[in-house]
């Protein structure tokens, strides 16, 4: 037999080859297509699970949005942007992603602004300041804290847009040609403008019925976009420069409602056991840790120039029905910096109603280059920052943070930004039970 087979010819054995190859690539072939289909499995297991984790994200909607950086310095502030000045607004933009129903939201303009004594903006012409410097003999610049309130109906899968600096009186909607003019009827509200220009704070919203009561969807969602312009000078000078910088709202995605009421917190997690309060809602959880990846500032990229970060953290829970109490609430935000190499400094800082800063200037606002963020200081280009808020001895709103960062471009000698982009820091984590948020009641539209 071996004689005979040793005698087959050459084509003989070359077929008998071509069938041996074809019948291990078959095996080769439904073993690695059973691999991708647990590969795939696993894939859209995986993908699922993200879309139903239970932690806030900015890349989905929710019953519960929080825009946390709102600016606007335009040329009809007070005071008013000069020319070669750079004027600043922010457009806002919501869209609620039910395609079958329409959806009420109520919203928060937070404003963080500080006032040249005890003002209040909606009441008086208050004098906005950084330092006491800026005040009148006798009075001191006092952080301050107020909220105004608006509420809008959105018809279902609409989506609209508006300024910050001043609102939208009228919802527009469009039916589609031939249908009957029944979408404007549907939509209604008013979003009135900040309460100050200059204005510097946050926006909240939450999704509710007819009657004020939050109701257990997460159809909302935001995106702000900051948009700064050269204002042109007389006689006019060189050509203006436009940037414009967009993130996302970060969106508490609805668990439950009750059994509190009107009067009740709007619960981000669940409520410590033994505490007074119940819940007029629950969402999932606020963050417990917040991931910035980032540039050391004075970092020179390949691409050119020179970078800077400017940093903002708002606290995640708040009281919007009592402005003194959360004008005393503060969280201490612990951070934690790596550099390429892994290794770590920290640095503290502390976040009342409003945190906005460069990186450097939260360790050495007068001499940035011997920051823990400065790049001379650590020697690689990037980093990564992971910031904590510490539980003080008040736990009745919670401690966790909320942030957002903007990245901006300068040419090597400095001068005004010339590039700028925005983005949500990454979440890892979420808080221990006890975050809410304290709310004004609206009446029902």
């Amino acid at each position: 037999m071996g004689e005979d087979k040793s005698q087959r010819s050459g084509r003989e054995r070359s077929d008998e080859m071509v069938r041996a190859n074809a019948k291990r690539s078959a095996s080769r072939k439904a073993t690695v297509g059973m691999v991708a289909a647990l590969v795939l499995v696993g894939w859209s297991a995986g993908a699922r699970a993200q879309q139903l984790q239970n932690v806030a994200a900015s890349d989905l909607p929710g019953g519960y949005v929080v825009v946390p950086k709102i600016v606007v310095h335009t040329t009809g502030g007070d005071p008013a942007v000069a020319p070669g000045g750079l004027a600043t607004d922010t457009l806002l933009q919501m869209s609620n992603t039910n395609e079958a129903a329409a959806i009420t939201v109520d919203c928060w303009w937070v404003d963080a602004n500080s006032h040249c004594g005890s003002c209040d903006p909606l009441l008086l012409d208050c004098i906005i300041c950084d330092s006491n410097a800026q005040c009148p003999p006798g009075l001191n610049c006092v952080p301050g804290w107020s909220i105004s309130d608006f509420q809008v109906i959105l018809t279902p899968g609409q989506p609209i847009g508006f300024t910050a600096s001043s609102g939208l009186s009228d919802i527009p909607c469009e039916s589609f040609p031939g249908d009957p003019p029944t979408c404007q009827t549907a939509g209604g509200g008013l979003i009135k403008g900040v309460q100050e220009d200059p204005f510097r704070g946050e926006l909240k919203c939450v999704q509710v019925d007819a009657n004020d009561i939050p109701v257990a969807r997460s159809d909302l969602k935001i995106e702000a976009t900051v948009i700064r312009t050269t204002v042109p000078e007389i006689p006019p000078g060189g050509p203006g420069v436009t940037t414009a910088a967009t993130y996302n709202g970060i969106g508490f995605a609805a668990t439950s409602v009750g059994p509190g009421g009107l009067d009740d917190p709007l619960c981000l997690g669940t409520i410590p056991e033994g505490s007074p309060d119940t819940c007029a809602a629950s969402y999932v959880p606020c963050p417990g840790i917040l991931v910035l990846d980032h540039f050391f500032e004075g970092a020179n990229p390949e691409f050119g120039g020179i970078v800077n970060t400017d940093l903002t953290l708002v606290p995640c829970s708040e009281d919007l029905g009592d402005p003194d109490v959360s004008g005393n609430f503060e969280v201490v935000a612990q951070m934690l910096i790596y550099n390429e190499f892994e290794l770590r400094l920290s640095v503290n800082t502390r976040v009342e109603c409003y945190r906005s800063t460069t990186l450097s200037a939260i360790d050495k606002p007068f001499s940035p280059t011997f920051s823990a963020f400065s790049v001379g200081v650590q020697g690689t280009l990037t980093g990564q920052t992971r910031i904590r808020g510490v539980k003080g001895a008040d736990g009745r709103l919670g401690y966790g943070l909320l942030g957002v960062a903007c990245e901006n471009y300068r040419e090597f000698g400095g001068g005004p930004i010339l590039a700028t982009t925005a983005f949500n820091l990454h979440h890892s984590g979420f808080r221990a039970p006890g975050d809410a948020v304290y709310r004004t009641i609206f009446p029902p539209p």
